[in-house]
Parts: structure tokens; sequence; C-alpha cells
């Protein structure tokens, strides 16, 4: 895990994919599920991992939609700016319910439907931010929240926070993982023909992971045996 650089925060935090945390559950594996609750769940494991490193803070997402030909689609949430929301939401109560703070991720672009759809939700969790003048956009359609710091961890609104409390439930991250995994499977073209893992653009079955029993279970959607269990992104 890469940590955001030395920050007056002194608390650590950590800005890396949720892929690399809980393996092979992305943010666009969690947006194409046909149970988008799981994110919730995902939120619960990542964050149970995190704060067992003793990680105060997990910056994540995005607040931009999937569009036809991104070469990073597996940052992305979905091509739908109130499933990214949603999925957005979902993971941050579960961060915060194992004593993890969530920190959205809002540099780069913003489809501002994400960002009203968060305000609806009542999901406006602390944000990253390149510089003030960004806040100042989020704040125009109707974004604030109590923390708000840039790339370089310096604060521009608010002051630290820390989650005292922790998720003493076991959690069985392996059966977790394949559930979402599995209720992820998605018939983009069967026509096409192909099993595609992770590449919304390539291939008649969408899957997130290259594992075996996935793929079977990928090769019986693909021949109509069974039916596909995700959204399509």
């Amino acid at each position: 895990m890469n940590e955001v650089p030395q920050t007056p925060i002194d608390l650590a935090a950590v800005i890396v994919p949720p892929q690399e945390i809980l393996k092979d559950i992305s943010l666009l594996c969690l947006g194409s599920s046909g149970n988008l609750n799981f994110s919730k769940d995902a939120g619960i494991a990542v964050g149970k991992i995190l704060k067992e490193k003793n990680v105060s803070y997990y910056v994540f997402g995005t607040f931009d939609v999937l569009k036809v030909g991104d070469s990073d689609p597996l940052s992305k949430v979905s091509s739908s700016p109130y499933i990214t929301a949603q999925v957005l939401s979902l993971f941050a109560e579960g961060l915060s319910i194992v004593g993890v703070v969530p920190v959205f991720n809002a540099t780069g672009n913003i489809d501002t439907q994400v960002v009203t759809a968060l305000v609806t939700r009542n999901a406006t969790y602390p944000v990253m931010v390149e510089n003030k003048e960004k806040y100042a956009l989020l704040k125009r359609f109707g974004y604030t929240t109590s923390l708000v710091f840039d790339t370089d961890g310096n604060i521009l609104v608010g002051r630290p926070i820390r989650f005292p409390w922790s998720y003493e439930n076991d959690i069985d991250f392996e059966r977790l993982r394949r559930e979402i995994l599995e209720n992820s499977i998605v018939l983009i073209n069967r026509d096409v023909g192909r099993i595609s893992v992770n590449d919304p653009w390539d291939g008649g079955v969408l899957i997130f992971s290259d594992e075996t029993w996935l793929k079977e279970i990928a090769k019986e959607v693909l021949s109509g045996k069974r039916s596909p269990t995700g959204r399509i992104p």
C-alpha cells in the first residue's frame, strides 16, 4: 500500500485501488454487481484490513464516470452517475463502520451528477482535491464536508478526525470476494463468443478475476446455460 505524503494530519492515510487490498474487487466490479449492497460489505472488509494496519484514512474512488474507451476502467464505478454515487456511499459507510475515515478522491475530472447524487444521499464524506478552487467547485453543487485536504496532505478545511472504534466480527475474506465476483458476471454480447477479464470493451462476458472457477461459470453464461449475474457498467 502506498502512503499519502507525510501530512500535517499526522495520521496514516493510504490511497491505493481496493483490488490491491481485497484481491480482484475493484470499483468497477462493485458497480457491475447485480447486488450493489456488496459495496458496503467490501468497504467493511477493506476497512478491517486497513484498521489492523493502523490506517486512519482511506482515500478512494472518483467523481467521474466510465466512458467508452476509458484507459483505466477499473478506476471507475459505472457509466451511471447514480450507481457511481450509490457504490461510493455504501463503500464509505462500510469503512466508517470499522473505524476508518473514508475520503473521496475528488481529483481529476468530475461528473456533476455524481456530486449532486452524493449530496442527495447525504454522503458528503471528507474529500481530497487538488486545490481550494476544486473544493469551491464542489460547493457550488452543494457538496460541503467537514474535512478537505489537498494532494500534498495540507488541510484546506476542518481538522484531523479519527474514528476510535473497530470491528470485532470475523470476516471470511475469501468467501466474500468469491460471492462478489460470482455476482458480477456481465453478459455484454454473446455473439462475441469470448470471456474478458477486467476489460469492458473486449469480450462477450465480462468477469473480474482470471481464476479458473470463475471462468468456468462465465463459459456457462456465454453458452446460455446460466444467467448473468451482473449489470453492464
